[in-house]
Formats: C-alpha cells, structure tokens, sequence
C-alpha cells in the first residue's frame, strides 16, 4: 500500500477551498483521514467514542491535517471559520481534532474574531478527550503568548455553567504556568474559583491544573495546598488528595512538609469513609517519600 503524503494532499485540498462551499473541502478533509489506518482511540469509553462518531485516525495525521490548514487559515481568517465550524460540528471526534489545530493559528491571527468561536464550540464538548483538545491546540496559543492580554478573557469561563467550558478554561490556565512561570500564583488564584467544583471531569482538570502549576514554580504549589488541607468543603476533598497521588514524582520531595496536615485530616473522625480512603492514599504517597 502506497503511503500517503497528508500534507500534500491536504494543501492541495486547502488551495481549492470555496469559502462558499465549506461542505465540499469537510467532505475532501474527510476521505483525507479516512486513508489512514483505523486504531482503538485510547482513553476513551465505549460511550464516549459513539457521542464522538470515533473512527480511530492516528491523532499525529489528524494533527498533521489540522497544522496545514491553519497555515493558510491563519491568513484567511473569515474564509476558514465555517469550515472549522463544519469540522467540529459534523465531522466527528477526527473533525475536531483537525479543526482545533486550524483554530490555533487563525486564534493567534484574529484573536476578537476566532475566541468567541471557540467558547461557542466549548459548550458542544462531549468528551474530555474533545474538550481538552480544543482547549490546549485552539485556547491556549493566545493565552500563553499574550497573557497580560487574554489570561483575564478565560476568567469568566471559569465561572460558566457549561462544565466543558469551566474545564477548558481551567486547563489553559493550570498549563499557563509551565511555560510563564511568573504566572503561577495568579494561576493558582484562578484555579481555586473551581477547587469545590461538584463536577468529576471538572475536578479532575482542577487536579491536574494545580499539579501542572508545580511545574512553573513549586513553593506556590505547595502554599496552596497547605492552605486548603484540610478544606472548607468536602467537595474539594477528592481534588486536593489527587493533586498529591498523582504529582510528577521528582517533585515529591518538595512537599514532604505538607505529611503532618494530611495526617491530622486523615485522623478525622467525621470524614466519611470513601474521602477517607482518598485522604489515607495521599499520606502513603507522601510518607514513602521520606523513606
């Protein structure tokens, strides 16, 4: 079998493009992917591939497709919107991951024009696997670039009640951190809008905005938890335990300090019995540490 040169092919469907006719560059787009070989999509439930139409397409082609596009589209703003638009909306869990790669660069070109598309888009996520992909290859380029400009946009996404939106833009802000390590503690600041967050794919990117902040600058990390264990609100319970269970393992040794504050919570006697397991994993994290 013949392979096939994706970026080629795709720049030469991209060339043809009617901004009149979205449909017929998708549908082009679309048989592009479908050469590639179908895999099992990692990470994702039986359910969560059917809400996504899932073919399997090597998410490397997919991003390959998705980065030629936005070569061009990254000129042609208007003329490419509906077709990312088209992508996500109709084309299933390949279309959007091709679309948010476009979207970073025509983000970083019209940043007015193509951010109100994607918060539109963000209240349509059906997965975590699609919600994170549109937040870090079509959110994140701006904000990480111009964050004296644009951190303070994804404020109010953090307070939408969408959960996918909240999850989206609570996973750019924890990512900010690693790449504007004096953005840590305003990072932090906004993470915390979310820590009694009731929703499990929301507290989950909580978690992971938190330990991922350790990567910019580990002594704020490290405050915040100690100020948070134990917490106001149970709800937070789950969160403030697996940032520690699941923190990059060199890192460790830096909060070793925090052990005496997850013990004295672990002794509590009103902590029901399922927080409890969840509390007693992070001391045995941090007390293998020390030996």
């Amino acid at each position: 079998m013949m392979s096939v040169n994706y970026k080629q092919a795709t720049s030469e469907i991209i060339a043809a493009h009617d901004p009149g006719d979205p449909t017929a560059t998708a549908m082009a787009l679309e048989s592009l992917w479908l050469q590639a070989p179908a895999k099992e999509v990692g990470g994702l439930t039986a359910a969560d591939r059917e809400a996504l139409k899932a073919v399997g397409v090597a998410v490397s082609v997919l991003t390959e497709i998705g980065k030629t596009m936005g070569r061009t589209a990254r000129k042609r703003v208007d003329d490419f919107l509906p077709l990312a638009r088209q992508l996500w909306d109709e084309h299933g869990r390949e279309g959007r991951i091709v679309a948010v790669h476009a979207l970073g660069p025509m983000e970083l070109a019209a940043p007015e024009a193509v951010m109100p598309v994607i918060y539109g888009l963000a209240q349509t996520c059906l997965t975590w696997e699609d919600c994170d992909q549109l937040a870090m290859r079509a959110l994140e380029p701006i904000v990480r670039k111009k964050p004296e400009q644009w951190l303070s946009a994804t404020e109010s996404w953090l307070a939408d009640g969408n959960k996918w939106v909240r999850r989206a833009g609570v996973t750019v802000v924890g990512r900010l951190a690693v790449k504007q390590p004096a953005y840590t503690i305003r990072c932090l600041e906004l993470t915390e809008q979310l820590l009694f967050d009731e929703d499990r794919d929301v507290k989950r990117a909580v978690s992971f905005a938190i330990r991922i902040a350790a990567r910019g600058e580990i002594a704020p990390v490290r405050d915040f938890l100690a100020r948070h264990v134990p917490p106001e609100n149970p709800s937070a319970t789950w969160v403030l335990c697996d940032a520690v269970r699941s923190m990059t393992q060199k890192f460790l040794p830096e909060f070793v300090s925090l052990l005496p504050l997850y013990e004295r919570w672990a002794a509590d006697p009103a902590l029901s019995a399922q927080d409890r397991r969840s509390v007693e994993s992070a001391v045995k994290i941090l007390g293998s540490v020390q030996r």
